[in-house]
């Protein structure tokens, strides 16, 4: 593949996981002002986008065997909470934006779970084993099999926990 086109191949894959994320948000959006056809009609696009994603990544050959892509989520994930949020929390504080600053450190300590998680994941392809997963609402939180009563880094209810299929 040429350099241009797995450039070009790469700026797409991220253009289309960004639309994904925004048309869900519109349809939350659309869903609140009870606008049901037009949060299934984001829904439906984000799905689309969703396909033209995941089609980039598999051109660009980043999907490797289940193993493999275990390890390099779990070394993105050490790198970001490590590297990336703790900037990005300094700039908000700096800017005396509290909320950002907030969301930022929600996000770093959700993003060391889910490095632990990765490290289990490891750990119950031998066993084989499949746990439930539940995912908080404000903050991103994943838990495993257990859903806490309260979130261990925002402290949100277990009400605001989704299962995971």
């Amino acid at each position: 593949m040429g350099e241009k086109t797995r450039e070009n191949l790469h700026d797409a894959y991220t253009g289309e996981s960004k639309a994904v994320v925004r048309l869900k948000a519109f349809a939350a959006k659309a869903e609140e002002e009870e606008y049901e056809g037009v949060a299934k009609l984001f829904r439906a696009v984000a799905e689309s986008e969703s396909v033209h994603a995941f089609n980039n990544l598999r051109l660009l050959r980043e999907i490797g065997d289940t193993e493999s892509n275990l390890e390099e989520a779990l070394a993105s994930e050490q790198k970001i909470a490590a590297v990336g949020y703790e900037s990005f929390i300094a700039d908000a504080e700096a800017e005396e934006d509290k909320a950002a600053a907030t969301m930022f450190a929600y996000a770093r300590d959700v993003e060391e779970r889910h490095a632990k998680l990765y490290e289990g994941a490891l750990q119950h392809m031998v066993a084989d084993k499949v746990p439930d997963y539940y995912v908080c609402s404000v903050c991103g939180y994943v838990a495993d099999d257990v859903i806490p009563e309260k979130c261990p880094i925002c402290g949100a209810p277990e009400d605001k926990f989704f299962p995971v299929d």
